[in-house]
């Protein structure tokens, strides 16, 4: 009995080590997108945000904009040569993790929503977070209805504009 409850405990002190490590990240960060840092060669997806894609550009003013480049830029600026400390939350699809980040006691994704470049996107939030959705919605609102960022200009919501990009997979030799 005693050598079947060994490899139990080193089980259950191996998930709780590992849970533990898991829970918070910290260190300089460099941004890889609007809503995707890294840090440590760690790549972590910003919880409850979503910004535009790299490429996508929409119309601002008559003139193309690019959302994702200005999203990315801004969050640049907002996190450079700062201490981020990510809170992990959860994994997503893509095995990134994903955090609700600070500078200081700074939401960073709350701040991307104020500023107008990321949406607020509650839907895939684990039953179990401390993000405030009624503060990430309410953030939200106040962009849109001030003309902040990508609320003042044309553009597909980020996630309507991937879904479309990854159906687009004709090929140009079916054209002929």
């Amino acid at each position: 009995m005693r050598s079947k409850a060994l490899p139990t405990l080193f089980a259950a002190l191996v998930i709780v080590h590992d849970s533990a490590e898991a829970a918070d990240y910290s260190g300089r960060a460099r941004v890889i997108d609007g809503d995707t840092i890294s840090i440590r060669n760690q790549r972590i997806r910003i919880a409850a945000i979503d910004a535009c894609e790299r490429d996508q550009t929409g119309l601002k003013d008559g003139k193309v904009w690019r959302c994702g480049v200005a999203a990315r830029s801004y969050f640049g600026k907002m996190i450079d040569g700062q201490h981020v400390r990510c809170a992990i939350i959860d994994q997503d699809q893509y095995r990134r993790l994903v955090g609700q980040c600070f500078i200081g006691d700074v939401d960073i994704g709350l701040a991307m929503v104020k500023a107008g470049l990321a949406e607020a996107m509650l839907r895939y939030l684990p039953a179990t977070h401390s993000i405030s959705e009624v503060e990430y919605g309410q953030a939200e609102n106040r962009a849109r209805d001030n003309g902040f960022g990508m609320w003042s200009a044309e553009i597909q919501s980020p996630h309507v504009y991937r879904r479309a990009k990854s159906s687009d997979t004709s090929d140009p030799r079916d054209s002929q």
